[in-house]
């Protein structure tokens, strides 16, 4: 549940909210350890023009005021010929594959403005991101050097494995959470 002056919903690719969580994800993301200065403009398009189009899709806000977004997240359904997806099956044995990304969902991402932060607003995001959604489990990656992977394991995910996306790139933890349907 999110913190009682922050509102959480369900928000399309356009308009003032969309730009509102792309400035929030810009503040999030512009300091250390991701110092990503020029990310923006990516995001942005390969939201628009590839994620939202994948089957099981959600944006989500959080607002302050009803004008005022403090954070953003977004996922939707894994599935093979997908980038991420694919990375990460490379990466895994088959027993692991088939548990964990046989049937689940990604959270894409997730970024609180930093004067927000520590305040509940990334748990709410993800708890309402999750909610009632069909897969057995939902997966992610982040970045080791970041403070995100302590969020994560409160939320009960797991380490499933610590890889590189790139040569020479930073390492990541890809983490997993099991779902139930009473969620």
């Amino acid at each position: 549940m999110a913190p009682e002056a922050v509102r959480i919903s369900e928000i399309p690719v356009h308009g003032p909210l969309f730009e509102g969580a792309m400035a929030v994800y810009g503040e999030a993301f512009a300091r250390p350890p991701y110092s990503d200065l020029d990310r923006g403009a990516e995001i942005r398009l390969r939201l628009r023009d590839t994620h939202a189009r994948r089957t099981g899709f959600r944006l989500l806000a959080a607002t302050e005021h009803p004008e005022r977004v403090v954070g953003m997240a977004y996922g939707y359904h894994g599935e093979p010929g997908q980038w991420w997806h694919d990375t990460v099956l490379k990466r895994v044995t088959p027993e692991v594959a088939a548990d964990w990304f046989g049937d689940s969902y990604e959270l894409v991402e997730l970024a609180v403005h930093p004067d927000f932060q520590c305040r509940g607003i990334g748990t709410a995001l993800v708890e309402d991101l999750l909610r009632g959604r069909p897969e057995r489990t939902c997966v992610l990656s982040t970045r080791t050097d970041s403070e995100a992977h302590r969020l994560y394991s409160r939320l009960g995910f797991e380490h499933i494995i610590e890889m590189t996306f790139t040569a020479g790139g930073w390492p990541f933890y890809v983490m997993g959470k099991r779902m139930t349907a009473d969620r």
